[in-house]
């Protein structure tokens, strides 16, 4: 029992050790352009997370990365990929996104990848809802984070410093970080430019150091088996060798035989609302305001951060659903300042931006209570042809 319980260890640890030590370089020769392809539209969070795939995409010079939450995986004839697709626009698109994700999660991404976004054309889309009271929370934030990023950020010397700590003291201020306590000692020593705790905070990074090699490595391993791509719903008929106008004509019919109720959602999702009580949801926004909210230092750092790094981001301000937040008591005058609020934002950074929030009533721009889509995609594909032509 002894000799098989060595064995058993012995076996572990060689593979343990293979693991370890197989070079990256040999990892990375297997990773092909297949694989890059199909991470594009997975959506798959150990590809947000990671590192290799993201860099692989954003060092392809027709690349042209969409940021943004839960909209990017609303594929549609429409779609961003489909139209670029269809039409063999000269850039390419791939989504960096999912439910829960907002700035500071996006802000850890641009930071690891800081030395890849150096004039390059990027899109983050703003979504409303994340400008909530208490911004982002614990919920959305953790399995949304990503420790690789988080090490990083520690390493990083790319990134102005103040920004930097600046980032670090948010961090901190989420359970999922603190309960690292390496990761928690090397943020303090980081803070403090290496006067509290010196010789602990040395220990940490060091430490830290390792943990961050294991995690690369991971990722790498990771990037052999990205995950299937999304059903991507393309008609490209819809698309290809048609104007602007009459994709919109398109987009509307579409629409048409998706939506049938008076608050403009699509009927699977409102057929959803109704099974949940769908009365017992009016009135259920009229507390809510988007103009006071953590997620607007958040949401500068991301500003910040692609300054530092030199990339040329256009940002897209979408609007909610006017009928369901009118449904909500949220009233149009309310939603107006949030609007007002962000366009100020985005003037103050001196960033090229889109303002949709005069779509709030536009039929089926919006496909439930809060996503683009369908018609919303068609005025978005038309802006990114407009941002890719510019210098």
């Amino acid at each position: 029992m002894i000799k098989k319980g060595f064995l058993a260890l012995l076996v572990a640890f060689v593979l343990f050790a293979a693991f370890v030590f197989f070079p990256n370089s040999w990892i990375k020769a297997w990773i092909s352009d297949a694989h890059v392809e199909q991470a594009k539209t997975s959506m798959a969070p150990l590809m947000f997370q990671g590192m290799y795939l993201q860099e692989r995409m954003l060092q392809e010079s027709n690349s042209m990365p969409l940021y943004g939450s839960s909209e990017l995986n609303r594929f549609d004839p429409f779609h961003p990929y489909n139209y670029v697709r269809a039409t063999d626009a000269p850039y390419s698109t791939f989504m960096i996104g999912r439910g829960g994700m907002q700035s500071i999660t996006h802000f850890l991404n641009f930071a690891a990848q800081e030395k890849n976004l150096k004039d390059k054309k990027i899109v983050f889309i703003i979504s409303p809802q994340w400008f909530t009271e208490k911004g982002m929370g614990e919920l959305h934030f953790s399995p949304n984070y990503s420790m690789l990023h988080a090490y990083d950020l520690a390493f990083n010397k790319e990134i102005d410093a103040t920004l930097r700590n600046d980032a670090m003291e948010r961090l901190l201020q989420f359970d999922t970080v603190k309960r690292d306590h390496l990761l928690q000692a090397m943020y303090q020593y980081k803070m403090s430019d290496g006067k509290e705790n010196p010789i602990m905070g040395r220990f940490a990074m060091m430490a830290g150091h390792v943990h961050k090699a294991l995690l690369e490595k991971k990722d790498l391993y990771y990037s052999l088996f990205p995950h299937k791509s999304h059903n991507l719903k393309s008609n490209d008929k819809l698309i290809t060798n048609q104007t602007f106008e009459q994709q919109l004509q398109h987009a509307e019919a579409y629409g048409e035989k998706r939506v049938s109720n008076e608050l403009m959602i699509e009927n699977k999702f409102y057929k959803r609302l109704e099974n949940s009580n769908l009365k017992k949801l009016e009135g259920f926004r009229k507390h809510e305001n988007y103009t006071e909210s953590p997620e607007y230092k958040d949401f500068q750092l991301v500003i910040d951060v692609l300054k530092d790094a030199g990339a040329k981001p256009l940002f897209v301000s979408i609007p909610v659903n006017g009928r369901w937040y009118d449904y909500g008591h949220y009233p149009q005058d309310r939603r107006q300042e949030y609007y007002k609020k962000m366009e100020q934002v985005l003037t103050a950074a001196d960033v090229p931006y889109v303002d949709f929030s005069d779509h709030e009533y536009d039929p089926y721009f919006i496909m439930d209570t809060i996503h683009i889509a369908w018609k919303g995609w068609v005025y978005l594909d038309q802006e990114l042809d407009k941002y890719w032509e510019q210098s």
